[in-house]
């Protein structure tokens, strides 16, 4: 074990986890932040992001389509979509295998992510950026959906945490959310990453909290990722459909009808999900901060 290297991951200043690895395939520094692609027994690849793991190879997939396919079941029928960070492909790679989708927009900040994702974890986006309905946007979130006059029927924002020096503490405001349910059609799904429940409660709870400001109906999830070594939260809303009234019994239909191919995502991983101990719904419905651009919700440092 002494030959080993090791990766050790603070969730919070006075909490974290560690991980072997065998070798760092990659390492480079962009201009937003530090990009490794480890190696590991029990993960595989790895692609850490200024020190935290953001997909593995070994369970990547539970991560993304717990992310994209209530949302798209949720709408039924998507044929634009918007995917907001998504480094990796893997977002778009799900959203992609709906036939309904006639193009995705992504839209990720960071070039040199993108550029190592296809050379060292092309197995996470399986060619996707090669097909003619993606079309990959290198450039800010924020600024993209301020300015675009296009609507889409679902959005998806794949991003990384709202770290206080990071690129990403704006797209988690209230300003921000105000301008996706702008842009999203009359029966238009949201569905965000909005981090650990069992870690980061409060933030969590705060992103929650300030998407119900914005749309009619909006409800939280969490899925166990191993990786992560931790609960992780979505939230999901509309301003015409309840994700509540998208149910278990449903959605084996409508991925069959859609010719979905999952290895995490149905019926009952979906009724899991939704699922949410009375503790937690206690703390994240008691929570009332918003979070604006100028009091954003950062993660705890």
């Amino acid at each position: 074990m002494s030959n080993w290297l090791w990766l050790i991951e603070w969730d919070t200043p006075t909490h974290g986890h560690i991980k072997g690895v065998k070798r760092v395939v990659y390492r480079t520094r962009s201009k937003y932040q530090d990009i490794i692609v480890l190696e590991t027994t029990e993960f595989g690849r790895l692609l850490v992001l200024d020190g935290k793991t953001q997909s593995s190879e070994f369970d990547e997939y539970i991560y993304h389509e717990a992310l994209v396919h209530s949302a798209m079941l949720l709408h039924g029928n998507p044929r634009n979509v918007l995917i907001l960070g998504g480094g990796e492909g893997a977002t778009a790679r799900e959203v992609l295998k709906y036939s309904s989708v006639s193009r995705a927009v992504m839209v990720d900040i960071d070039e040199e992510v993108v550029r190592v994702c296809r050379e060292y974890l092309s197995f996470m986006n399986e060619g996707v950026f090669n097909d003619k309905r993606l079309n990959l946007i290198i450039g800010d979130a924020l600024d993209y959906v301020f300015n675009t006059s296009e609507s889409f029927d679902v959005v998806i924002a794949d991003l990384s945490d709202p770290i206080e020096a990071g690129p990403s503490y704006k797209l988690y405001t209230l300003e921000f959310y105000k301008r996706i349910s702008e842009i999203l059609g009359d029966n238009g799904v949201f569905v965000t990453q909005a981090t650990s429940p069992t870690n980061t409660p409060k933030t969590h709870a705060i992103i929650y909290s300030t998407i119900r400001r914005v749309f009619k109906y909006a409800t939280y999830y969490h899925v166990f990722i191993p990786s992560f070594s931790a609960m992780w939260g979505y939230v999901i809303a509309s301003n015409t459909r309840n994700p509540l009234e998208l149910k278990p019994e449903d959605i084996d239909y409508l991925l069959r009808r859609h010719n979905i191919n999952t290895r995490f995502y149905d019926s009952k991983a979906h009724e899991h999900m939704f699922s949410i101990p009375k503790n937690l719904r206690a703390l994240i419905e008691s929570e009332t901060r918003v979070a604006t651009m100028d009091n954003p919700v950062y993660m705890p440092a």
